[in-house]
């Protein structure tokens, strides 16, 4: 009887070692060094414009030696040292979104994994048209990006053979672009054009261009849209 006691209650130990036993390798990969790449430790923005109340970058955080990603409940005390400027928050994929808005300045984005310290500086600039010409056919629109990103232009009728022409205001390039028109689509990409110009008809129910500007100085990207809306 005292063997079989003896049996049970050596089992019972092994099994709540078993139940409770802590992950293997948990404490070690949170304590283990992660890093930002160079691009994400000193970044600039343009504010948002007139149309969107915010927007977006996300952090990337990478384990050394790895491109593998901290799981979220390794990342502790983040915050921002301006909040009205630049605000980080994660979500569940352990990804550090940091939302700025429409207020200039800079802010420092700075979080803890185990011991280390991880920090990103965002500045945030004016926003201004990177655009001096952005015409289909007779009609430009530059102006309509003067304040917002994104201009809709209805029209009933097919626009027929019209020239596309853009140009990049002083300090900004074309990155990349694509468009659909009807059941055609084009698209370029890394590009770092000045200018481009193309022909085509416009005579889809949703046709659209997407257009991606890079200023080279502050090395920011703004993402304009123009969608041409059939009636």
């Amino acid at each position: 009887m005292k063997k079989t006691v003896s049996t049970l209650l050596a089992f019972a130990i092994l099994l709540t070692g078993i139940l409770f036993a802590p992950q293997a390798g948990t404490t070690a990969e949170a304590a283990a060094s992660y890093y930002l790449p160079s691009s994400y430790r000193n970044m600039t923005f343009f504010c948002v414009p007139d149309d969107l109340p915010a927007t977006y970058v996300t952090l990337k955080v990478y384990k050394k030696g790895t491109f593998q990603k901290p799981k979220a409940s390794y990342i502790k005390n983040i915050g921002s040292s301006d909040r009205s400027v630049a605000r980080p928050y994660i979500d569940k994929a352990g990804d550090i979104r940091v939302y700025f808005f429409k207020k200039t300045g800079t802010a420092t984005i700075s979080f803890q994994i185990g011991r280390q310290t991880l920090k990103s500086k965002i500045t945030i600039k004016e926003y201004t048209s990177p655009l001096s010409k952005f015409k289909i056919g007779g009609r430009n629109f530059a102006s309509r990006f003067a304040s917002s990103t994104e201009c809709n232009f209805f029209h009933e009728n097919t626009l027929d053979s019209q020239n596309v022409s853009i140009k990049a205001a002083k300090g900004w390039r074309i990155s990349s672009m694509k468009m659909k028109y009807g059941s055609g689509t084009f698209e370029i990409g890394s590009c770092k054009k000045t200018t481009f110009s193309k022909k085509v008809t416009f005579d889809g129910d949703a046709d659209y261009i997407l257009l991606t500007m890079y200023h080279a100085k502050s090395k920011a990207y703004v993402t304009l849209t123009w969608n041409c809306i059939k009636e």
